[in-house]
């Protein structure tokens, strides 16, 4: 073999020229593969070949999947804490703080980079065994025998959301570098973002707010459409019309009703509403920091709340309800809108039924 030749220790040899035919396939790889820094991962040729990339590719995967996975289970997590810590005997408020670094954010970020580290950690420990390189994750040594391997910390992860069924987790871009024989080459993964869909989870604030008597699950109204180049929201409720009943309305109210026994209204976007952080935390209108496209409402049914109000009529709109907001009943042909499968009468104030494109009276 000549002087120049380059060998790894699985025993393949480049030539330069070898060397160089390689370059522009390994780009291609990075491209598709999403692996940056072009210069250093072509590099890491030298000392390991396609070794050294899929122990990139590998660590990447795992960020990049494990990330939603975990999102998930924070986030019910963050529901089942709110809920299992309702104890209105006690007078206690069960809720998030609202502080920074000590909300429902926090949380749920700090459970993700818990179960991140320690999945990177065990991933990282099984390609050292399998290839025998040393692996630098986040500047920071994986070591077989140690424990407790704290690759990634809160700085490393961001929440965003931008609408009201679930939220973004993004993960920093994050230096690998992988040592052979005292040669080290270090490849970044991509900035990698992760969406948690929180369909189908509780909603604690409506648990807490009605008193424990009261389940409310987060499904979203499917007849919502929204023209974005006018920013017009329709939301369908009055579509069609017959003697007390305004057609999507019902629905929405109805909502998924999974049980067949106990109805469960959808919720519907709005940027009048709460987010799902919003909730865990109990905000209000006024004291919510999410952006309106992350907003959400639902409807308070069977009226659990009417000794406390004083058996005023109050508008079911979720915080409305809560806050005791007077509302009205809505006529369809001469007759009184009611909850499905009931005697419960409709109840909505009139900036909700301004905002919904409702009508108190509809004759036609």
């Amino acid at each position: 073999m000549k002087e120049d030749d380059k060998m790894d220790d699985k025993g393949f040899a480049f030539t330069p020229l070898t060397f160089l035919l390689l370059v522009p396939v390994m780009i291609l790889a990075i491209s598709y593969n999403g692996i940056i820094n072009e210069v250093n991962t072509i590099s890491a040729i030298a000392i390991g070949g396609d070794v050294t990339i899929s122990i990139a590719n590998n660590i990447a995967t795992v960020i990049d999947e494990d990330t939603g996975d975990a999102g998930r289970y924070s986030a019910l997590i963050a529901v089942q804490t709110v809920v299992n810590n309702t104890n209105l005997l006690a007078g206690n408020d069960p809720f998030f703080n609202q502080t920074p670094g000590n909300n429902s954010t926090t949380f749920i970020i700090n459970n993700v980079v818990s179960m991140l580290n320690n999945n990177l950690t065990n991933t990282c420990i099984d390609l050292e065994n399998q290839t025998g390189r040393t692996i630098y994750l986040n500047n920071i040594p994986i070591n077989a025998n140690s424990t407790n391997i704290t690759v990634l910390n809160s700085s490393n992860l961001q929440i965003s959301q931008n609408d009201p069924y679930g939220f973004t987790i993004t993960v920093s871009s994050l230096p690998i570098s992988i040592v052979q024989n005292g040669q080290n080459v270090t490849i970044y993964t991509p900035v990698e973002n992760a969406y948690v869909s929180i369909q189908g989870l509780e909603d604690p604030y409506i648990w807490v707010n009605t008193k424990e008597r009261n389940s409310s699950v987060i499904w979203p109204y499917p007849y919502y459409t929204n023209t974005y180049n006018t920013g017009i929201a329709d939301y369908h409720f009055a579509d069609q019309v017959s003697a007390g009943n305004l057609n999507n309305l019902m629905a929405c109210l109805e909502g998924s009703n999974a049980s067949g026994n106990y109805i469960n209204p959808y919720y519907f976007p709005d940027p009048h509403g709460l987010s799902f952080f919003d909730r865990l935390e109990n905000r209000t209108n006024n004291t919510s920091g999410s952006p309106a496209s992350a907003r959400m409402s639902t409807f308070i049914i069977y009226d659990v709340l009417s000794t406390e109000h004083g058996n005023q009529q109050c508008s079911m709109i979720d915080h409305e309800y809560f806050s005791g907001v007077a509302g009205s009943t809505i006529k369809a042909k001469g007759s009184v809108v009611t909850v499905p499968s009931s005697t419960q009468v409709f109840i909505i104030s009139p900036t909700y039924a301004s905002y919904l494109g409702l009508n108190f009276t509809y004759n036609t």
